[in-house]
């Protein structure tokens, strides 16, 4: 399935080389790809690791018999998670050098436990102080987005896209023994727009910058933003194998008001990815 190069004359030359015998000819042949070949793979498969080093949460969660919720910091109130690593999927279908779909999917899930040391209202619940608290935070992205390369040559493509970002958001909080825990959750899908850079440093070594943001208002039901942000580098292996990681960024600030969550989210990650990538 992997879209044919332009065969350009030092490919040819390689070629002739192979076919007279020439081993020097070969080598260099399978140290670079063929001039022009930056950008020939018509899907792409990235799977790897989003290992986050730093992370902050701040959430309320109003409730109908209690009110307005506490503004709840979910490290320090609930000695929540700051790090963990958790697998990740990114993968696209290029129709030609102008057009893909790119396709995403990752989940955070924190967990905390503490004895709270002040009074806590989340949703139709209040913890008192010195109550022992279980809680958990389940963030999941699922993506789907068009890009266009507007500018494509052998060495640079520059490309924005525009599609949809599913957050499906649940937090729950458990008292010590408890059966039940009081759970407040949300599935929101979220208009993005992106910008896509890759620069090709050698013929094997590629540097790549991503953005996709939004901010969105949508009937007063929910409101808010998300920016996230790559900057990181790929090295092919083989034709068709690649090793690559990037610095990741990750903040999301929302208000939402429905029945299973009426309350404010904002989440900031801060990490690295590695993956591994197969191209077709």
């Amino acid at each position: 399935m992997k879209l044919l190069a332009p065969i350009t004359l030092a490919t040819l030359g390689v070629i002739l080389a192979a076919v007279t015998g020439s081993r020097s000819a070969v080598a260099e042949e399978n140290d670079a790809f063929p001039a022009g070949d930056l950008f020939p793979d018509k899907i792409a498969l990235h799977i790897g690791a989003f290992s986050v080093f730093d992370s902050a949460t701040s959430l309320t969660a109003n409730g109908v018999q209690t009110g307005l919720g506490t503004t709840i910091d979910f490290e320090r109130d609930l000695d929540g998670d700051t790090k963990l690593t958790t697998p990740f999927f990114d993968a696209f279908y290029r129709f030609n050098d102008r057009h893909r779909i790119e396709l995403g999917a990752f989940q955070l899930d924190r967990k905390g436990n503490q004895s709270i040391t002040r009074e806590i209202t989340f949703r139709n619940r209040t913890f008192t102080a010195s109550a022992e608290v279980t809680s958990r935070i389940e963030n999941t992205f699922y993506k789907v987005a068009y890009a266009y390369s507007f500018y494509h040559l052998d060495k640079v493509e520059l490309a924005i896209s525009a599609g949809f970002n599913v957050l499906d958001y649940e937090a729950e909080l458990r008292g010590s023994g408890e059966r039940f825990a009081e759970t407040a959750s949300t599935t929101a899908p979220m208009p993005i727009f992106g910008f896509r850079m890759d620069y090709s440093v050698t013929p094997r070594l590629t540097t790549r910058v991503r953005t996709d943001s939004f901010y969105f208002d949508f009937q007063d039901e929910i409101r808010g933003s998300l920016l996230e942000l790559q900057i990181g580098a790929e090295y092919r292996l083989l034709d068709n194998l690649a090793i690559g990681g990037s610095l990741s960024r990750l903040a999301i600030d929302v208000e939402v008001n429905d029945d299973d969550l009426n309350g404010t989210v904002k989440d900031l990650y801060r990490g690295f990815r590695l993956y591994g990538a197969l191209y077709f």
